[in-house]
């Protein structure tokens, strides 16, 4: 049953997936692996909620399971439970001293609240696993960007953009970074890299206009604000305006 629901999450299926974990959770409702590939699927077909269920009951079965801590932690992630999935990856660590993603995402943890030291430490202690490693590029790299630390920052950053190409994390601090050198043409690259990777970033959308307009080419300002028109919720007042300050600019009005 394991091997089908793979596949089935492999092709993308996850009904089908989640028809299947079902059925094998219903079999073998004491074994903790079918609750796990229940939360597995449930995760992959956007209910978050529902796998968290999945992943604590098999949590009750096999408690001492680091796997399934850090999976309930990047669960609480998604629902935005910091404090919880904080918890949850301390015990990760607690449970299994080895498990690099747990470091690397209680440090992204620590950034976000403003706790640099804390990152910086994790990130030593992540580093003891993985010297060298992109994504603790990518953190340290925050890390000297938040202490304006621009040259600093903009190296490491670079670097794991360089290995992490797809990422829109660092591909989003590695903008910031070129901004805070003023590099505004190397920072509007890297933000449509971020749109790229995920389409709808409206607010993102409108920035990138704004820094080709800022650099004075306001054709592909202009081209970028109708990018923003055409996402889902894009069409604002707000919008509107600083595209019409565009086409004053260029001396177009409506």
């Amino acid at each position: 049953m394991q091997d089908a629901i793979l596949q089935a999450l492999r092709r993308n299926a996850a009904d089908d997936a989640v028809a299947l974990a079902r059925e094998w959770v219903l079999s073998a409702p004491e074994n903790a692996a079918t609750h796990r590939w229940l939360g597995l699927a449930l995760q992959q077909q956007g209910q978050p909620a529902l796998a968290l269920a999945s992943i604590e009951t098999a949590l009750t079965l096999t408690p001492e399971d680091a796997d399934l801590h850090l999976l309930r932690a990047g669960l609480l992630l998604a629902m935005r439970e910091l404090s919880a999935a904080d918890d949850a990856l301390s015990r990760t660590t607690a449970l299994d001293p080895n498990q690099f993603n747990a470091y690397v995402m209680q440090a992204h943890l620590a950034v976000a609240r403003g706790d640099l030291d804390e990152a910086q430490r994790l990130s030593r202690t992540a580093a003891r696993l993985a010297p060298e490693h992109p994504q603790l590029l990518a953190v340290d790299g925050v890390v000297e960007l938040r202490r304006g630390q621009g040259d600093r920052a903009l190296s490491l950053l670079t670097r794991a953009a360089e290995q992490l190409p797809d990422d829109p994390r660092v591909m989003f601090a590695l903008g910031f970074a070129y901004l805070q050198k003023e590099h505004f043409a190397f920072a509007e690259r890297a933000f449509e890299r971020v749109v790229e990777l995920n389409p709808p970033c409206t607010a993102l959308r409108a920035f990138i206009a704004q820094l080709a307009q800022r650099q004075g080419r306001l054709d592909d300002a202009l081209a970028a604000m109708q990018g923003v028109f055409a996402q889902p919720g894009g069409d604002l007042p707000a919008m509107r305006r600083l595209a019409g300050e565009m086409e004053l600019q260029a001396g177009r009005p409506d």
